[in-house]
């Protein structure tokens, strides 16, 4: 139960990773429409991970005593946590603002009903480069950053922090709450 934080943002992970290869078999085809609706689903989806993180994980993280960052075993030092935070804080307002960027043009092309191919092939290039960049920051995550709680925490308080997480990551907006999935 120590790695519950772990397994639940991994898992997230999962399941975000498999709508963007959703998300790039709407472009061949191309459906934008279709692929606007998961865009849209994408990107709520990515923000409540996001906030989770920034509102729950990161504080409780920053928050211990810096004697638990002794930069031994899985632990970094205190300044190296938070400069990973910092870097990952970083990375969170990136993909939100290239995702979007590509929702306003897709909602722009399904209201002209005209999406160019060589839009469809920005659109594939940019959400290419986010899922590179996401695959290298959900590494530094999940080596990392998820294994801190189970180390510095006690039960208790990682259970708590994961409700407070799992909380965040169904609040998704009204339009969406259909294609809420279950999470653990």
């Amino acid at each position: 139960m120590k790695d519950a934080v772990k397994s639940l943002l991994e898992d997230d992970h999962e399941s975000l990773g498999r709508l963007l290869d959703e998300l790039d078999a709407e472009l061949r085809k191309p459906d934008i429409a279709a692929f606007l609706k998961l865009l849209d689903l994408f990107w709520a989806r990515l923000a409540v991970h996001i906030r989770a993180e920034n509102l729950h994980l990161f504080p409780a993280l920053t928050g211990a005593s810096p004697s638990f960052f002794t930069g031994e075993g899985n632990l970094p030092t205190t300044d190296e946590a938070h400069s990973i935070i910092l870097r990952l804080r970083s990375d969170h307002s990136d993909f939100m603002r290239e995702l979007a960027s590509i929702m306003n043009a897709a909602r722009e092309s399904v209201e002209q009903k005209s999406a160019s191919p060589e839009n469809i092939s920005e659109w594939r290039q940019v959400l290419t480069s986010i899922s590179k960049r996401l695959d290298a920051h959900n590494r530094l995550e999940e080596e990392q950053v998820y294994l801190w709680p189970s180390i510095l925490f006690d039960e208790k308080t990682v259970a708590s922090l994961r409700t407070r997480i799992r909380h965040e990551l169904q609040n998704l907006p009204p339009r969406l709450a259909s294609e809420l999935q279950v999470v653990p």
